[in-house]
């Protein structure tokens, strides 16, 4: 039974470019679908934020650009001390069965 759930998921991008922001973000926003087995019509929403040091580009054009048609809901993380840097996170709001997160490249360090 599906019901509705929440999905994390991060990714980081090499340097602050349109090219890098545009493509890590649509492999992410791929990835979480993939590992969910979710269509684009069992998201409600999705949360978007990214470091402040991402500034070339908007991750959720890139989405929006690739076809995504639910909700986006875009924000600035918190500037932390020590904080990974260039990092661009989602929060699904979707109906499916149990949330796999999905944390690309230097992000998968935020699960340890």
């Amino acid at each position: 039974m599906q019901k509705l759930i929440a999905i994390r998921g991060a990714t980081t991008i090499a340097a602050d470019t349109r090219c890098n922001i545009e493509s890590s973000s649509i492999e992410l926003f791929n990835e979480i679908l993939v590992r969910n087995s979710l269509s684009q019509e069992q998201i409600v929403s999705v949360q978007i934020t990214s470091t402040k040091d991402i500034t070339a580009y908007y991750p959720a054009a890139a989405l929006r650009k690739n076809g995504c048609a639910a909700p986006l809901f875009s924000a600035l993380e918190p500037d932390i001390k020590d904080s990974l840097p260039l990092c661009i996170r989602f929060l699904f709001l979707a109906y499916g069965e149990k949330p796999v997160p999905v944390y690309l490249r230097g992000a998968a360090d935020l699960l340890k």
